[in-house]
């Protein structure tokens, strides 16, 4: 390949520690403490005649009910047995009962978790209904009840504890199973046509082993509570074996004359349960890598001089400063995680009526910078020096109480998702009022009215009605004013906006950044705003501050970066920028094969209809209709449009991710020419979906979340080379893997890493490197360079290029960002509320389009000169 990074990324991790999860877990006092007393139960359970001085049941009546001696360290019970024995003794029992109890109730619990989670529809019913039925008898008399069927003994009481745990795993795993389905990398196997049951085994089951493993330690615990519990009935363990259950049993009648017969088998119960639950916390931990690399940090964090924090008093009533007034300052600010050091005493100062605009790649510090300075940043092993004010208060070292004053009042935050910023669970109107109650004082009624006032500022539609709404029940754009409402709920006198509009439309990204302009105008309030994109940040910053790996390169105002950057990272940035070029500038396509004039895929009258239960009842949601649409072998299809004008949806049927039934109705045809053979995907079953699912991949939008992150590159890249059995046996798949990552540009010391030790740009290669790994003829790109920085996006779209040159691909390159699209597609297909506005080569759509809703995305593009909004 001859496409290189530029500039290069770096990892998010730095130099890689080998600390295995092993000594990581041995690192883990807590698990180690639990450990030791789980090895000594164990060396009890298999031991026990070598260690007990005498026999579980040997009687020496003259020396009943003797007190704790050095003869019997544990004393004796009624019958003169030695308790010291009989503890050690019983263990293995006790072991023995819970270990085989709580692997029954796991293994079994598990899988009908996950299968009815996984496939859902009447299968989860039916499972969920036999589990709750099981669930609805209390513990103790479900197993009383299966013992006095079974009869008592060791066997029947395993079986009885084993059957009552099954419904509780059953819920834990079905529970993590309903949110693991719906990730990003689950559905990026189903496409590589991954079966079922690898993808249980293989994605869902690591996923969910985290609230799996605290499960099982809990119960353990409580199987030996169990166990206890039927011997102290006398249904478990039976007269004379010991066990610990039994021994309490026994000891009820001597609790004021022969403490001992019942404080020790009660401290050996209460150890093992105390044990297995420091060791399932542990190994919870271990097992997720991205809990390993915190582990790994943790305690490495530098000593820090004190910090003089100075204590103000805000005045009852603030007067709002006037323009040019400092804000927020900062001064040798310092920022580390455990032993790196992440942002380098670097400085600036944002003025009441000006917005600072820091840009920079992911990984430049940006974003840790501002929540450092204004108090919110807080992790493991981390550690802030240096100064920063906002007013008279100095934020770096200041109190709880101290932060919680500032938040809010003084500084508002709008960061990057806003459904991840709302409470999923609070109505609007309790979101925007609960900051107003608190620092202004005022009651429920003056609140709401404020709440009003605010959804009017920010032109929110109808906003009566959506205070009380919920945030799902907003689109993107709307959640995003709601989150600049509540910033703004207190009348602070910065605004933090982190990314604000990176999720959204470029439509939508106009609006809010018009409107946050127009707010500033009106409020006079400072504005600082994070951004990875220059040509964002020349919309609406006064002054710029260019940051890379934690250091300042560059700062001045917007037009004086624009028109002459002085250094080659911010001429770099600029460069990457997303910009239509004249008709005259755009390169013609490559001249195709004329003799290959049959479209790849043809789509005609492609519809998707769901069935959905609102409030008046069933109603029919058309996602797309009537779309039609042509793709040629080896060019690219742009398809753009806002979020929710169906584009994702054509790709979901394509990849088979969207199929017919469970209030699904498709309708037209979506047929792909592959191997010499045209299969319609609508309907596609067999080996015909076998076959499309190798030959068209798909790369989704976030490489993150798109990646299992409990998988490294070489686990997930191998995926769909032993699906489709494209190689065997271990060095094949290595050697495969290492030469799809050279013509990614990746170096294959990545394989060994996992997504959260790559930068953005790394794992969305990594992504390429999965996709093209089943040697595909398309390749499906649904926003795949949305969530980049502009360099790196810029990088893989060059890249993209290359590897149509090379292979031949076709592509399907969806997004709505007509800019992006302009650079790689050679016709272009414009989406609106599910339907083709308008299509045709992208010379004349990009140029000479046809519709006022393509006119309206091609002016949300950014200008190439800062344009103030």
């Amino acid at each position: 390949m001859t496409v290189q990074p530029a500039p290069p990324e770096t990892s998010t991790t730095g130099d890689l520690s080998t600390d295995t999860a092993w000594r990581l877990l041995l690192r883990n006092r807590g698990s180690l403490v639990g450990l030791v007393i789980i090895a000594i139960v164990i060396v009890c359970a298999v031991a026990g005649g070598l260690i007990a001085p005498y026999g579980p049941n040997e009687i020496d009546v003259p020396n009943a009910l003797a007190a704790p001696s050095w003869s019997h360290l544990f004393g004796t019970d009624d019958l003169g047995r030695d308790v010291f024995s009989r503890v050690v003794l019983a263990a293995s029992v006790s072991m023995r009962v819970a270990i085989v109890a709580v692997a029954i109730s796991l293994l079994v619990g598990v899988f009908v978790g996950m299968l009815a989670g996984f496939r859902g529809g009447a299968l989860d019913t039916v499972l969920m209904r036999i589990v709750d039925v099981l669930f609805s008898f209390p513990v103790m008399l479900l197993a009383l009840a299966i013992v006095a069927i079974l009869g008592p003994g060791v066997t029947s009481a395993m079986i009885a504890i084993g059957i009552v745990y099954i419904p509780i795993f059953a819920r834990v795993a079905r529970a993590d199973t309903l949110r693991v389905r719906q990730t990003q990398y689950v559905m990026a196997a189903r496409t590589m046509g991954v079966p079922t049951s690898r993808v249980l085994i293989g994605h869902v089951l690591p996923n969910i082993s985290g609230p799996v493993i605290v499960q099982t330690s809990i119960s353990l615990a409580f199987a030996i509570l169990s166990e206890a519990a039927l011997s102290f009935l006398g249904l478990g363990v039976q007269p004379p074996d010991p066990s610990w259950g039994r021994m309490l049993y026994d000891a009820q009648g001597f609790i004021t004359t022969a403490w001992w017969m019942g404080v020790f088998p009660g401290l050996a119960i209460l150890f093992t349960v105390l044990a297995f639950n420091l060791i399932g916390d542990g190994v919870r931990d271990v097992l997720d890598p991205r809990q390993r690399t915190l582990l790994r940090n943790r305690g490495k964090a530098p000593r820090q001089a004190p910090i003089a924090v100075h204590k103000t008093v805000a005045p009852a009533v603030r007067e709002r400063p006037k323009e040019g007034t400092p804000i927020l300052i900062v001064d040798d600010l310092t920022v580390g995680v455990g032993p790196r050091e992440i942002v380098h005493g670097i400085g600036f100062t944002v003025t009441a009526g000006k917005t600072l605009g820091i840009v920079g790649e992911s990984g430049s510090g940006k974003s840790l910078s501002v929540l450092s300075a204004t108090g919110l940043f807080d992790a493991p092993s981390s550690y802030v020096t240096g100064s920063a004010h906002i007013g008279d208060t100095e934020i770096v070292g200041a109190s709880a109480s101290t932060l919680r004053a500032v938040h809010g009042s003084r500084v508002g935050f709008v960061f990057q998702d806003p459904s991840s910023s709302l409470n999923p669970l609070l109505t609007i109107e309790e979101q925007l009022t609960e900051g107003p109650r608190r620092h202004l004082g005022l009651n429920r009624e003056q609140a709401r009215e404020r709440a009003l006032s605010l959804l009017r500022d920010v032109n929110l539609p109808n906003p009566e009605s959506r205070l009380h709404s919920y945030p799902h029940q907003l689109s993107g754009g709307q959640r995003q004013r709601v989150m600049i409402a509540v910033a703004l709920a207190c009348d602070p006198d910065i605004l933090v906006a982190d990314e604000a509009t990176t999720a959204l439309d470029v439509t939508t990204q106009a609006q809010i950044i018009d409107l946050v302009a127009q707010l500033q105008r009106e409020r006079g309030m400072a504005v600082v705003w994070i951004s990875h994109d220059l040509g964002v940040i020349g919309r609406i910053a006064d002054d710029v501050l260019v940051m890379r790996e934690g250091q300042v390169v560059e700062t001045g105002s917007v037009a004086e970066i624009f028109a002459n950057p002085q250094d080659d990272y911010t001429r770099t940035l600029l460069e990457s920028r997303p910009l239509l070029r004249d008709v005259a500038e755009r390169k013609p396509p490559p001249a195709k094969d004329s003799s290959d004039t049959e479209p790849l895929v043809q789509v005609h009258g492609l519809g998707v209809d769901y069935t959905v239960r609102g409030a008046a009842g069933r109603e029919t949601v058309h996602a797309i209709t009537d779309v039609d649409l042509n793709v040629m072998r080896g060019t690219t299809l742009g398809i753009v449009g806002e979020s929710g004008s169906g584009k994702s949806t054509v790709a979901g049927i394509l990849t088979g991710l969207i199929e017919a039934g469970r209030g699904t109705r498709l309708t037209g045809s979506a047929v792909v020419n592959v191997e010499r053979t045209a299969i319609d995907a609508v309907g596609a079953r067999g080996s015909e979906a076998a076959t499309l699912r190798r030959r068209v991949a798909m790369v989704f939008q976030d490489p993150a979340a798109s990646l299992d992150p409990r998988m490294t590159a070489a686990a997930s890249i191998a995926e769909p080379l032993r699906t489709h059995r494209l190689a065997t046996g271990r060095d094949e798949i290595r050697s495969r893997a290492e030469e799809l990552m050279s013509d990614v540009s990746l170096e294959t010391s990545f394989l060994a890493r996992y997504p959260h030790e790559m930068s953005g740009g790394q794992r969305q290669r990594v992504c390429l490197a999965r996709a093209l790994a089943a040697d595909p003829e398309i390749l499906i790109l649904d926003e795949s360079t949305a969530s980049l920085d502009v360099s790196v996006q810029a990088n893989v779209l060059d890249l993209l290029a290359e590897l149509q040159r090379e292979k031949g691909l076709t592509y399907l390159f969806i997004a709505h960002d007509l800019a992006v699209v302009e650079q790689i597609s050679d016709t272009v297909a414009v989406m609106r509320n599910g339907r083709v506005v308008e299509s045709g080569p992208a010379a004349d759509i990009l140029h000479n389009p046809e519709t006022d809703y393509t006119r309206m995305l091609l002016d949300a593009v950014p200008p190439e000169a800062p344009s103030r909004a």
